[in-house]
């Protein structure tokens, strides 16, 4: 899992941030520096964040490709300091090994201080393939 977070967040995006998140269980991996703000960077694990997370995942469902870019003024920027909120994607991921004991869908929330056009077509060929990886 860190190898990915450490992937998409220092190699291969202008993303700064990176949270794996499961509608049942909350928020089960996070990367990058939580210091600029009041935005949650412990438990983002109670009700309402767990809500948050499942709106991430009714967005990034309704996409082809399960990976959507959301507003920052989405729910889902709640998760994430203030200053990743320029640009938040979803993608979905249903595999084995990113999932709850309880169940349920899990997803990639990335964030980032830049805008959408400053990723390439290829990173976002490269989320949704990192998404398909086996941890």
């Amino acid at each position: 899992m860190q190898r990915l977070a450490r992937t998409i967040v220092n190699n291969l995006t202008p993303a700064t941030h990176f949270i794996v998140a499961n509608e049942e269980d909350g928020v089960l991996y996070r990367y990058g520096i939580w210091v600029d703000d009041d935005n949650k960077s412990g438990d983002n694990n109670t009700d309402e964040d767990r809500s948050i997370i499942k709106l991430a995942l009714d967005a990034a469902g309704s996409s082809r490709a399960g990976r959507v870019a959301l507003p920052s003024d989405h729910p889902a920027s709640k998760l994430l300091p203030t200053s990743a909120t320029r640009c938040i994607l979803v993608q979905s991921i249903d595999i084995d090994g990113y999932g709850s004991d309880n169940g349920g869908k899990s997803c990639l929330i990335i964030g980032s201080d830049k805008l959408l056009p400053a990723y390439t077509k290829n990173d976002l060929r490269w989320i949704g393939q990192l998404a398909l990886h086996q941890p």
